[in-house]
């Protein structure tokens, strides 16, 4: 019986992907749902979550560490060969060090390409936006009081993307 699930859905063509991630986390199990076009890559053992967790940990630079930590928490309580992990903070380094921005605004972000044709069809003016939206706060499910903004993220993103402030 499974303590605890963790799923991943893929469309089918990305099946070398789940194959993957199921090396680097050293477990997991592919389902192939019947008449689908979709898998789902599951983690059900303590091994490969706790696997999961030590990839995160350090690696998380929004408010949602708060889960990461209560994960970690969980583990080791439940940990039989007495090695604990310990928890790390936020990430705070540059933004162009490692591919978390793009992930995240894969994630959570949007494109928008706007242009206007002239009578030969070609085009004579083209906007193009990105749009990045995240809660005002993170809703954690503890009772400890934290600083759940996510103000500071978008900020620091704003920044490096050289946005002005809009108010």
């Amino acid at each position: 019986m499974a303590l605890f699930c963790s799923k991943i859905t893929f469309v089918k063509k990305d099946a070398p992907l789940a194959q993957k991630i199921m090396e680097v986390i050293k477990g997991g199990t592919i389902v192939y749902p019947k008449d689908s076009n979709y898998l789902d890559l599951l983690f059900q053992d303590i091994k490969s979550i706790r696997n999961i967790a030590v990839l995160l940990n350090g690696n998380i630079r929004t408010p949602k560490m708060e889960a990461l930590h209560r994960l970690i928490d969980w583990l080791n309580v439940r940990s039989t060969d007495g090695l604990k992990i310990y928890k790390l903070s936020l990430d705070n380094s540059w933004l162009g060090s490692n591919p978390w921005l793009s992930g995240f605004i894969e994630s959570d972000g949007k494109f928008y390409c706007e242009f206007k044709l002239n009578s030969e069809g070609k085009a004579t003016l083209i906007k193009s936006y990105m749009r990045l939206s995240q809660k005002q706060s993170y809703k954690s499910t503890t009772t400890i009081s934290k600083n759940n903004s996510n103000f500071y993220i978008m900020d620091k993103i704003r920044e490096f993307l050289d946005v002005k402030n809009v108010t």
